[in-house]
């Protein structure tokens, strides 16, 4: 195949302090307790072209039945025939301060032995939380969507889009007697300090502690009584220099290397089949001779290590290896990840 050219070398910007750049506290970390709530319910779909599940789905049955009976038509589990229904599981997630009214997307996956849910509707059904307590209710028509990457269309899961209504508001508590807690994306105990300091400067007092690695607490300001929303988007709006640990990510299938700039070598050699790297010596040009070929790379990071290997035609096989090797010997300054 000749020389394949493997390597594909990506800076990850992800390293802000590296490059002087500043993050909104926005990107960095939630305010702990905002979040959204997982709820669920049995339901059924109706209207299938007699792809639902078979008679031999007993639960099925029992739901028909059970159903029927509520409304006023006495129905036992004999009297059913459920091939143009289907048994469903509904999940969804109801959203943080959602209120009465608010709509939201629900899944539905099939738990019997249904074809496809193609064509159906979802009749009402309750949804619960956590704590068996019903916070929404979901009907409508069923969209079945493309599979994820190759192979057949999936047909016993679907979503019924804004088909859930949410029935009980669910307010959560995020200020307790005035103190909120940030809760950081990326745990780091040097952000978790910046952020600490960012915030005491622009408020001008000591407002913000770093508890640990993952959170900051936050105390309100007297001036911001009464005014959660508008404190949280000040502190919200504030810049920080984020700071991340050297990380190199190798796809060993595809000869991929994603690494942060901060990530440095050491000055060594590695003797690698017929090749020998120098790493740290002064620049000069490559001798490929046989039968050994002597290369010296002038730069300090794993950037200048790669390009020169990837004039190389190095294989994505030896590149692992190298980069393994390089990281047991403590000269690579980085956390090293294989995908």
């Amino acid at each position: 195949m000749g020389k394949l050219r493997f390597f594909l070398f990506l800076i990850a910007m992800s390293s802000s302090a590296a490059f002087g750049t500043t993050t909104r506290l926005k990107d960095l970390v939630r305010v702990r307790g905002v979040r959204s709530n997982f709820v669920n319910g049995f339901g059924l779909i109706v209207g299938l072209k007699a792809t639902g599940d078979s008679k031999k789905s007993l639960t099925t049955n029992k739901m028909i039945a059970n159903m029927l009976t509520r409304m006023g038509m006495k129905t036992r589990e004999g009297d059913v025939v459920a091939g143009n229904m289907a048994a469903v599981l509904v999940t969804g997630e109801l959203p943080p301060f959602a209120r009465i009214g608010d709509v939201f997307d629900v899944k539905v996956s099939a738990i019997g032995d249904a074809r496809s849910l193609a064509g159906g509707t979802l009749i009402l059904t309750t949804l619960h939380a956590g704590n068996s307590e019903v916070f929404a209710v979901a009907q409508g028509s069923v969209v079945v969507g493309q599979a994820s990457g190759s192979g057949p269309q999936v047909l016993t899961v679907a979503r019924v889009p804004q088909g859930a209504s949410v029935e009980r508001e669910f307010q959560p508590s995020i200020a307790n007697n005035g103190e909120l807690i940030l809760s950081l994306l990326r745990p780091d105990f040097t952000t978790a300090s910046r952020i600490a300091e960012v915030i005491n400067t622009k408020l001008k007092g000591f407002y913000a502690n770093p508890k640990d690695v993952g959170s900051v607490e936050v105390l309100m300001p007297p001036e911001f009584q009464g005014r959660l929303v508008e404190f949280i988007a000040e502190l919200e709006a504030m810049r920080v220099e984020d700071d991340t640990k050297a990380v190199v990510v190798v796809n060993e299938r595809t000869g991929t290397v994603v690494m942060g700039a901060s990530v440095i070598v050491a000055p060594v050699a590695i003797a690698h089949g017929d090749l020998t790297i120098k790493i740290g010596a002064k620049g000069g040009k490559a001798d490929k001779s046989p039968p050994k070929s002597v290369v010296a790379v002038g730069g300090a990071t794993v950037g200048d290590l790669l390009e020169t290997l990837n004039s190389l035609g190095v294989k994505p096989a030896d590149l692992v290896g190298i980069l393994q090797s390089l990281h047991a010997s403590g000269a690579i300054n980085a956390e090293l990840r294989f995908i």
